[in-house]
């Protein structure tokens, strides 16, 4: 890395020190039966905190959660809309070949998804990571992972997602399954939706319940009504009553 702040270049330096908790994650992930990956509760109370969670702007993060803050993958869910998401994923992942995420940031939502797809019945064979910054040591480790352990691409796109080379990108992998998590402006989320609309057959939204993204909110209510004739939709938006307020929330798309 070049001329990156101080403050990031400790950050990575923080995930490289992590960097063991991707193979732990992708072991344990790998381990779970069919029935654990659609056991909402057990997933949501154990699976997923132990996984590791955020600890940024811990005043959004419930206190019961403190003792995962900051560890492993660094997952910035709360379980209790992550564990019904990752159950509907075990159930809708058949047919999926090639997996997007718009705004990896440090990677670890982006590892989950795509193993719990390798694990869930998708026949992977593209995952492909989209983000500004350099590839960060938990995408690194895990895509030497897969280059050792499965036959699946793995592609970093360091670029913003109205960059060019993006869009023709898109156009010529035309990746079935996209999260998008990037740029939480409205026009910056619309344009990411466009983007990919069509040729996705699963589109997902993050923070589309959450008083710190207001536009994002405002765009998943606007797209459930105007996508209603072509795609049906999903929520996963739990709120914990010891945080003051909503936030995060996971809206997905499939299409009819």
């Amino acid at each position: 890395m070049l001329n990156v702040p101080q403050a990031q270049a400790d950050r990575y330096q923080r995930f490289a020190d992590l960097s063991d908790s991707v193979g732990e994650a992708v072991d344990a992930i790998a381990g779970l039966s069919a029935a654990e990956r659609t056991d909402v509760a057990f997933l949501e109370r154990e699976f997923i905190p132990a996984l590791g969670l955020n600890d940024e702007l811990l005043r959004e993060q419930p206190p019961e959660l403190s003792a995962s803050f900051g560890k492993g993958l660094h997952l910035w869910q709360y379980p209790s809309q992550l564990a019904p998401y990752l159950a509907w994923l075990a159930r809708n992942a058949s047919g999926v070949s090639s997996y997007m995420e718009i705004g990896c940031r440090w990677g670890g939502m982006f590892i989950l998804v795509a193993e719990w797809l390798r694990n869930s019945g998708a026949d992977l064979k593209t995952v492909i990571a989209l983000d500004p910054i350099d590839p960060t040591p938990f995408i690194t480790t895990y895509f030497e992972l897969l280059r050792e352990r499965a036959e699946i691409e793995p592609v970093y796109l360091q670029a913003f997602s109205t960059a060019p080379v993006v869009s023709a990108y898109v156009d010529r992998v035309k990746p079935d399954f996209v999260f998008i998590d990037g740029d939480h402006s409205l026009r910056g989320a619309m344009l990411d939706h466009l983007l990919v609309r069509a040729h996705a057959r699963i589109i997902v939204h993050h923070d589309v319940h959450s008083q710190a993204c207001p536009d994002t909110t405002l765009l998943w209510t606007a797209l459930k009504e105007f996508e209603a004739p072509i795609f049906d939709t999903f929520e996963f938006t739990s709120q914990y009553p010891s945080v003051g307020g909503s936030f995060l929330g996971i809206g997905a798309m499939k299409r009819r």
